[in-house]
Parts: C-alpha cells; structure tokens; sequence
C-alpha cells in the first residue's frame, strides 16, 4: 500500500498545478480518486470475459454535442440480471456520468446522458455543449447487482474525444462530366458526432433535396443530401456546386467543378468588319462547344453547300456577293450560323430610275446605291449655286435624295454623289410647270389691276379734299353777311333811313347787281352736292 501511495504524490503535485484550470475541485478529491483507480485496475486483474466496444477515437464540435457508441459484454453464465448501474470517468477518475446524479462533477453536471440500455449491453453516451476542456480518454464502468464489477481500462476499450473548434468541410461527389440537360445526382457528404443536431445543408444549385444519414467508424456521422431534380445546362460548365453547412452560426462549404457538355451555340461566320469591291477576303466559323467542334460545312444563301473546313475563302467579292452561313459539330450535336451578309465597300452608283417631275411642284429624285453612304449635292447649270435637299434611307446602301422648288427652278440640275471610294453625278432635265406659270401670270395681272384701282381711288379722293375747304369759307361769309344784316335792321328800327348806307361808300350800294351771273357747270354743282351733303 505504501508504494501504491508513492506512486500516487507525483500525480498528486500535478493535479494540484492544474486543479484551478481544468477541475476546480480539492486536490484531496484527486489523491483519493489516483487511489480509487488502483483499486479499480486491482479489481479488473481477473476478469477474463468482461469486455467493452467502442470507437478508438470520436470527434466533436465545439458548442455542439459529441456520441460515444459503446455495447459491453459481461460474465453472464446463463443467469439474468436486471440491475445494473453504469459509470462514465473522463481520465480514469472525473465522474462524467452516473445514475446518482450527486456523484456527477460539476463541470458535466446537466451535459451528459446515457442514451443506450444497459440490460440491452448498449452503454453509449451522448455529451451536450462540448467544451475544449471535454479533450481526453474515457472509460466505461458498469455494476451489475448480484454478480460483479468490472472497469473497462483496457486500452482498445476506451475512447478518445477530440473537440474541434470549426467543422470539417463537407465533401461534394458528382460524375465526372455530366451532359446539359440530363438529370444527374450529386452527393454532399457532411462528418458530425451529433445526430440530434444537424447542420443545415443548402446547395448552389436549385433541385429537389432528399438526406439520409448513417453511422461510420462508430461514431463519425454522415449527412448525405441528394439533388434528384438536378439538370445542368450549358451555363453550369466550368462553375462550381457548392454544398453549405451551418453548424449553429458556423459554415463550412464544400465544392466541385461542374464539367457539362453541350453542342455548338452562338455559331457565327468572322470575317473583317469590311472589304473593298473586288477584293478577297477569308472566312472562319466560330462557336462554343464542349468538347470543342471538330468538324463545319459552309453554305449559300440557297443552301448549296461551298466546302467542309473551319475556314472558307472568298475571291473577288462584289456588292452582289450571296450571304454565307455555316455549321459547327461536335459528338452531342450540331448547330448552324444565320446567313451572314459582307460589308462591301463600293463607290456611288446613281441609279437610272433618277428624275425629275413636274406637278404642282418640280420635284427631282436622285437614287444613290454605295457603301459607305455618301453625300449629295444639287447644281443648278451656272455650277456655282448649290441646292439643299432631303435624304430618305432605303436600305444599308440605297437613299433617295430629293429637291423640290416652284418658280425659278433651273431647266437642268445636276446631282453629285461622293463617298471616300469616288464620286457619280447625273445631270436631269426639269420640266417646265405650265400650271405654275399660268398662275403666277394671272397673279401678277391681278397685282397690276389693283394698283391701278387703288391710284384712281386715291386721286378721286384728294381732288374732294381740295374742295371742302372753299366751301367752308364761303359758309362762314354767309353767317358773317346775316350776322351783319340783323344788325343794321336793328339799327334801323332806332335810327333814320339815312343810317342804313352809313357804313357804304357812295355810288359803291350795288356795285354787285350790275354783273351777270355765270350759270354753274353740272360737274360743280354735283361737286358742290356732294360737300353739302357731307357737311
């Protein structure tokens, strides 16, 4: 006993270094459990068919919950027992679980459960809110009423727990290449040591989820998800699926590449953005394809095929040179550009539908074909006036340019197109509107007569004017001469007959009488009406 107890101190000078970090109880507490566990090595000499299975190791997640599957087998001999009492110690001596609660050390006091049957031999533990400080061996113990005792310390009857402070990343399956638009299963494999409480998984890609869960190594868990809906398309090529885990606020992912493979799309024919009339010019066929095209066909607008290689030559192009499309293969399947029209580049062309029109007004249209578009202007015969018109788009290379004018349009006009190829003109003939002479003639008769009415009106009208003071003078002598004879008749009531000629000059009383009055002409006298009837 004495040397069991100089074993013992060393132990018990370490414990007590470390008794404020890891189990904040009396160091008396770990002498006499170093004792306890002598004594449980001395009662486990003999025990020749006592055994325990557990996983060599388990691995937990901080904050989460860890499971140690265990079954224990025992010295039966034929008989049944019913009572039996089961004992968890984390490093030989800290009670970690035990049916009298009491016994449990406070720091896993609430955190651990047996969730196993001990009449069923299963003895697996289930620890809840995993701390750093739950690292270490553990060992099982089970008392059985009526028959023994047994401590399982053998070395591949304990277990180990490692606590992780993040998750293990979850590991992504798929096929190797899949094919766009077929369905395809995907598998995201999650580890954890806590059944009833899983992570919750969310893919990148949209399907139809199922998970099923099995055990593996005794202890690790796999959640595996499935996306049974699951259809790549072209756009998934070269992207990652990505599988997500959340353990309670911490996420890991998962990834794997997507290889998809497709026909050809976006098949196009590349050329140079432009070539000259009469050049030649090299054609290519281009698309994107998994696994790229490895053969094309050219064809006409007509559909005539023109040759079976990635790219086609052109000699001598013209302004009437056909579209050409072509056709990209590969082993999912084929695809076909739309015709592709060249950019031709040629000088004005006036076309000869050009001409001018008389109607109501003189219009001339000037038809220009040319590539690129090319400016237009109007001379008149002198060269040196130009016209402005007005331009109408037909096509890419077709406009109609148009004048139009009434009076004093030239009897020719010509219309000259350049572009930075060269230069065209037309000289067109304008004839001469006969509807817009005649009326300008019956206008300016209609001018010319109204001038003439208005200067006779305004004759007519000033000799008036000349009149009406003459006679407005002569009114007022006439008022004058009867204001002076109703005075001398006043007079004459008052005074003598010799008063009358006071104011006369003698022999000068009817001087007027003795000239003959001239009769007044019919022309006065309906001048004289006239100023009358205005007074």
């Amino acid at each position: 006993m004495i040397a069991r107890v100089s074993i013992c101190l060393p132990l018990y000078q370490q414990w007590r270094q470390l008794q404020h970090e890891v189990l904040n109880f009396d160091a008396e507490m770990v002498f006499w459990s170093c004792l306890f566990f002598l004594w449980l090595r001395v009662s486990s000499a003999n025990a020749g068919e006592w055994s325990a299975k557990m996983p060599e190791s388990v691995v937990g997640l901080s904050g989460s919950c860890v499971l140690i599957p265990c079954t224990f087998s025992y010295p039966a001999n034929g008989k049944t027992y019913t009572e039996f009492t089961g004992i968890w110690y984390h490093e030989y001596s800290t009670v970690v679980y035990h049916t009298d609660t009491s016994k449990i050390i406070n720091l896993f006091k609430g955190r651990t459960s047996l969730i196993g049957d001990l009449r069923q031999n299963n003895c697996s533990l289930n620890i809840s809110s995993l701390r750093s400080s739950d690292a270490g061996s553990f060992m099982f113990r089970i008392e059985i009423k009526d028959l023994n005792k047994y401590s399982y310390i053998k070395k591949e009857d304990m277990v180990s727990i490692k606590v992780n402070e993040t998750p293990e990343n979850p590991t992504v399956s798929v096929e190797e290449e899949v094919t766009s638009g077929k369905p395809v299963n995907a598998t995201c494999a999650v580890s954890h040591s806590c059944p009833s409480d899983l992570p919750r998984v969310t893919w990148s890609h949209g399907g139809k989820q199922s998970s099923t869960s099995q055990p593996q190594n005794l202890g690790q868990w796999k959640l595996t998800y499935y996306s049974l809906t699951f259809t790549p398309s072209r756009e998934d090529h070269n992207k990652l699926l990505i599988c997500s885990a959340d353990f309670n606020g911490k996420k890991v992912t998962g990834h794997k590449t997507l290889k998809v493979k497709y026909p050809p799309y976006n098949v196009s024919v590349v050329t140079k953005h432009s070539v000259k009339e009469n050049d030649s010019v090299e054609l290519s066929c281009s698309s994107d394809s998994n696994p790229p095209a490895n053969s094309y066909q050219w064809f006409s607008l007509n559909g005539t095929m023109l040759a079976k290689s990635p790219t086609y030559k052109l000699e001598r192009v013209s302004r009437h040179t056909e579209a050409i499309s072509c056709t990209a293969f590969n082993t999912e399947g084929k695809n076909s550009s739309g015709p592709q029209k060249l950019n031709i580049l040629y000088p004005p062309e006036i076309k000869s539908e050009s001409s001018c029109q008389s109607k109501i007004l003189t219009v001339c249209v000037c038809i220009v074909d040319s590539n690129p578009p090319s400016e237009v202007k109007w001379f008149g015969p002198d060269s040196l006036k130009a016209f402005s018109s007005t331009s109408i788009k037909q096509n890419e290379s077709l406009t109609i340019f148009t004048l139009q004018g009434w009076l004093g349009f030239p009897e020719t006009i010509l219309c000259f197109a350049n572009n930075s190829l060269g230069s065209s003109s037309i000289t067109l003939e304008a004839p001469r509107n006969l509807i817009i002479i005649c009326i300008a003639v019956a206008s300016a008769v209609v001018v010319v007569l109204a001038c003439i009415l208005l200067y006779a009106l305004r004759r007519r009208c000033g000799k008036r004017s000349a009149h009406l003071p003459l006679m407005k003078n002569e009114q007022n002598e006439m008022k004058t001469t009867q204001n002076k004879s109703d005075l001398e008749n006043s007079k004459e009531e008052k005074g003598s007959d010799v008063d009358i000629y006071t104011n006369c000059p003698k022999d000068r009383v009817y001087d007027n009488w003795g000239h003959v009055a001239r009769p007044v002409s019919s022309d006065q006298a309906l001048e004289d009406e006239a100023v009358y009837a205005n007074t």
